[in-house]
């Protein structure tokens, strides 16, 4: 299985689960054990390369610096407060989805043994950063969503810069390995 390839797993262990299926198993059985396996292999990938996910980690935050530090001083645009789809609001999710997917890549392609995992150490940092910088306004806005549609927008609002980021980090993995994989053909 291509995707255990992608994270570190044993890939025989895509037949032995795939046999497992062909006995009997359910569909939901199958799928909760190529989860497992696949945390799991991410999991070790990153205890045994440290180092190497520290790395990563470094590589991460060096290239968001850097689009950070050339956004801030060339292109003055932003996200408006009140959720409202504007010229300047568009602009600047593609540039963050565009700049993610160019931090993923370059991830992927310094940690090319363990690329995938690598760029996985980058999202959890980058997510729990994220989250810890406004966790009281996440909440707030999921809590009054619950039972106040027009908090709904506000709250997918707040959540799309971060979601296009883990977005484009794995868009640029995966087509950083794609471009190894054609290399190596």
């Amino acid at each position: 299985m291509k995707l255990f390839e992608l994270l570190g797993v044993d890939p025989a262990l895509a037949g032995d689960l795939l046999e497992e299926r062909a006995r009997g198993r359910s569909a939901i059985w199958y799928w909760r054990q190529v989860l497992i396996a696949a945390c799991i292999g991410v999991w070790r990938t990153i205890f045994h390369h440290k180092l190497l996910a520290l790395r990563a980690l470094a590589t991460g935050c060096a290239a968001n610096g850097i689009w950070l530090l050339l956004w801030s001083k060339l292109l003055p645009i932003g996200l408006a407060t009140p959720p409202q789809v504007s010229f300047d609001s568009i602009a600047s999710l593609l540039l963050i989805f565009a700049t993610q997917i160019a931090t993923g890549w370059i991830i992927a392609k310094t940690h090319r043994a363990h690329s995938v995992p690598m760029v996985l150490v980058f999202i959890t940092w980058l997510t729990f950063w994220w989250i810890l910088g406004g966790v009281s306004e996440a909440i707030r806005l999921f809590v009054n969503s619950l039972d106040q549609p027009r908090f709904r927008l506000y709250l997918a609002w707040y959540l799309a810069p971060i979601s296009l980021e883990v977005a484009g980090l794995l868009a640029g993995a995966l087509l950083c390995t794609r471009q190894q994989a054609q290399a190596n053909k």
